[in-house]
């Protein structure tokens, strides 16, 4: 070891022997223990997010099963509403009179 090394971990040393035994061992416990520490604190939050992300999901899939519903819902309708047009059952003014043998009255 060089002079100097010596001299910093004498040093070093001596201000441990100074603070007494407490707050040295607060610092070794947070140098050992803190790492841990905090990967079970992280571990939770992602746990909590994760927990978070599936009721997202999940209210998610419900409203996109409310959806297809409405969607199909209006399928139908417009199916209908398309069908009421082509045989013109809603407007009195343009709607066919049926003549017998199925032909109408504009000679088709």
């Amino acid at each position: 070891m060089s002079p100097e090394q010596i001299a910093a971990l004498s040093a070093l040393l001596t201000m441990i022997s100074r603070l007494s035994g407490w707050p040295f061992g607060v610092l070794i416990f947070l140098f050992f223990i803190g790492p841990w520490l905090l990967a079970v604190m992280l571990a939770y939050s992602y746990r909590r997010k994760y927990e978070s992300n599936v009721r997202l999901v999940e209210d998610y899939n419900s409203i996109a099963g409310d959806l297809k519903d409405v969607v199909m819902l209006n399928t139908q309708t417009l199916t209908t509403l398309i069908a009421d047009v082509r045989t013109n059952q809603y407007c009195p003014q343009v709607r066919l009179k049926k003549i017998a043998g199925g032909r109408t009255d504009d000679g088709n």
